[in-house]
């Protein structure tokens, strides 16, 4: 955790770069695993490349549909969602399938939205219909859920991102906030962030491009905003921090490296 945190430092400093790549970015979402790979999703297709540029290997699948996200977490276990024809897919760290393909209407989820990887290898769908957040096992057997959440909290949920990180899960609504929740679904709170299309959570810090395409960071202990302005990354889209590289994919599909000194 120190280490993670020094390096926010050192990024929120804004001069100690040691190296900056910029690199062509095809694809329309862009991830990051712990490795320091990025993943590169573009419709049906997803490619994963080392931080030199160079392709590891890629997945392609035209009859499941467009890939609405990719939760590589778990690198060995790779969450791919198919939102179109309600299909979930785990790939191994060689984006092979390590599973028979998953179909959510035969769970009674063929009205989800949202998926990411939970612990022990199990996965949270978000049923916007519903309201509810529904937790199932490898074996595909629901162990958590959380009720009707706009009921519950009385409001008019809207969630467009959904990520489990360190026991807690992250709902994200652009008009009402980061719902929070416990790993049994128990809503905790709201963080007051607001426009969000995706962020990345890393220890006590929640890290997004915020409404003005700049880099910011949310401390959960603080409750403090940091905002990060170069202008070489003034539009940006999605930012990731693995280890001490920064990945930035700026609204120009442009994707900048940056590998930090320490």
């Amino acid at each position: 955790m120190k280490k993670i945190i020094v390096i926010l430092i050192l990024i929120m400093g804004s001069s100690l770069y040691a190296q900056v790549k910029m690199l062509p970015f095809n694809g329309n979402i862009l991830t990051t695993d712990q490795f320091g790979f990025y993943y590169e999703v573009k419709n049906t297709e997803i490619n994963k490349y080392a931080i030199n540029g160079k392709l590891n290997c890629s997945y392609s699948n035209n009859i499941l549909g467009v890939i609405a996200s990719v939760d590589v977490s778990n690198p060995q276990k790779i969450v791919v969602y198919f939102k179109d024809f309600t299909k979930v897919l785990i790939l191994d760290n060689t984006l092979s399938p390590t599973s028979e393909i998953i179909d959510l209407t035969r769970l009674e989820l063929d009205e989800t939205s949202l998926v990411c990887r939970s612990y022990n290898n199990g996965i949270w769908y978000y049923d916007p219909i519903r309201f509810e957040l529904i937790r199932k096992d490898q074996e595909l057997e629901t162990t958590n859920s959380s009720g009707n959440l706009a009921n519950a909290l009385m409001i008019n949920i809207q969630a467009n991102y959904l990520v489990e990180y360190n026991n807690r899960l992250y709902l994200n609504d652009p008009k009402n906030g980061v719902l929070v929740f416990d790993n049994f679904g128990t809503y905790l709170k709201t963080i007051p962030l607001y426009g969000l299309g995706s962020f990345q959570v890393k220890d006590k810090f929640l890290i997004y491009a915020n409404a003005e395409s700049h880099i910011e960071l949310y401390n959960f202990f603080t409750l403090e905003k940091t905002l990060f302005k170069q202008l070489k990354y003034n539009t940006v889209k999605t930012i990731r921090l693995e280890g001490n590289l920064m990945f930035i994919q700026d609204k120009k599909n442009q994707l900048f490296i940056d590998k930090i000194e320490q």
